[in-house]
């Protein structure tokens, strides 16, 4: 199975957004920006998925890919929450009262890094301006490393009824290597304080492949995240990028296991997670069956943003905040600039913050569909329709059925093999005619 998979270790985009985010358009004007908030109201979904970029972290873990800075001074990290509710009073207004909200979600940096009182400020200003929908998810992203039972309790008090724990690893030497401490309370002991705070979803985030890492070693920390029993446990792959993130070079100090290990170590947590009641969901993700997602993705359900997993019953529209933050409407993706500093600057001189903005063409929309699909339920179904648009794309598609890695069940739908399955990036790309020409070595991270 190794040797099988490592044959579609290539470049390719992860397909949170299509076109991949790095290739997005520049950003032409306000008026430009503007008009695709305002259009958005009329598009579907009807409902509001909010998401705040807080770029703060304690210190920088030395394996994150994402847009984040060691904290500022208080006077920077005031700039910054000032600019952010500045962003919020101009954009709010573009945005139909009537909608309702039926998500948030918290990213960074870590979000609990801030005096929590700066996350509460920012949902009551939602609620200032638009009603709730009935069990809305209120989400937040969390290092352990950093987190006191006082402030989970002040959290669950302010709204929030779904956390994502960043575990990594449970191997502290694990940690040790890429910078990142242990959390302050056990897991199983904050995932049961997290549970008795009434707390609706908790998961867990684990990664692959990071420095150090042996087969034996990350089987102890999955048989921990086993024992630890939450509703989600994300299994991601650690990306070595170090043209992208120069400090990962730092890890090249470390053994960082080698395509066919990194491949064991997947393979192997999979099994163990199936053998323990989990079902599998999307690239990586391994839920209970009660939990929602399940439900999503045997129904053909599942959604997939770039906050993740979700289902379509509560994703709406996003329309995102701070630095970096990317908006994804149904005809538009509009991000902000990344640097956070250059961020507040831009708000304080009454300039655009948005860098990228890439409008959708009808073929477009139709490619991020059925890319989408493909990546969310192992299987897809063309309309007529669709077909013309993906034309050549399909060809490539149904030609990997002799590699075995699908099964063509009519001339309209394929359904994944469980090899296939495991390397869905590259079935997704040969939908893709970007990625037919596109450079992707340097510019995409590997499938494994």
């Amino acid at each position: 199975m190794i040797d099988s998979l490592l044959r579609y270790n290539t470049n390719a985009p992860r397909y949170t957004s299509y076109p991949p985010a790095n290739l997005f358009q520049e950003a032409k004007s306000k008026e430009q920006v503007q008009k695709l908030w305002l259009d958005s109201n009329v598009l579907l979904p009807e409902t509001l998925s909010f998401y705040f970029h807080i770029p703060f972290c304690v210190k920088r873990c030395l394996f994150c890919g994402c847009t984040s800075d060691t904290l500022h001074d208080e006077f920077f990290r005031n700039a910054y929450f000032e600019a952010l509710h500045q962003e919020m009073n101009e954009k709010l207004s573009w945005i139909n009262k009537e909608r309702k909200i039926s998500q948030i979600h918290f990213g960074g940096g870590t979000p609990t890094s801030v005096p929590l009182v700066e996350l509460e400020k920012i949902l009551c200003h939602l609620k200032e301006n638009f009603e709730f929908q009935e069990n809305a998810e209120v989400a937040i992203e969390i290092n352990p490393a950093t987190l006191t039972g006082e402030m989970l309790k002040n959290l669950a008090q302010m709204g929030f009824n779904r956390v994502s724990y960043g575990v990594q690893d449970f191997d502290l030497e694990i940690l040790k290597n890429i910078g990142r401490d242990s959390s302050l309370i056990a897991i199983p002991e904050l995932l049961s304080l997290t549970r008795e705070l009434g707390f609706k979803g908790i998961n867990i985030d684990l990664v692959y492949g990071l420095p150090g890492q042996t087969e034996e070693g990350f089987a102890k920390t999955i048989e921990k995240a086993i024992e630890a029993s939450s509703d989600r446990i994300a299994l991601f792959s650690y990306a070595h990028v170090p043209w992208m993130r120069p400090e990962q070079k730092k890890l090249e100090a470390f053994a960082i296991p080698e395509a066919k290990t990194k491949m064991a170590l997947f393979l192997n947590a999979r099994e163990a997670f199936l053998k323990a009641g989990y079902l599998a969901v999307g690239m990586d993700h391994f839920v209970k069956p009660s939990d929602a997602l399940a439900n999503a993705s045997l129904s053909g359900m599942l959604h997939r943003n770039f906050q993740g997993y979700c289902t379509r019953e509560t994703t709406g529209q996003v329309y995102a905040f701070g630095a970096s933050a990317i908006s994804q409407f149904d005809n538009a993706y509009v991000q902000n600039i990344h640097n956070s500093a250059e961020y507040v600057k831009r708000i304080q001189n009454g300039q655009m913050t948005e860098i990228r903005a890439q409008e959708l063409s009808h073929e477009q929309r139709v490619l991020r569909n059925v890319i989408e699909r493909l990546m969310c339920n192992n299987r897809l179904k063309l309309s007529d329709n669709e077909k013309v648009v993906v034309s050549e794309g399909w060809k490539r598609l149904l030609a990997l059925e002799s590699e075995g890695l699908l099964n063509q069940l009519n001339e309209n739908e394929i359904v994944a093999t469980e090899l296939g399955s495991l390397v869905i990036r590259y079935l997704a790309m040969q939908l893709d005619p970007l990625m037919q020409t596109q450079k992707r070595e340097g510019v995409f991270s590997q499938t494994i």
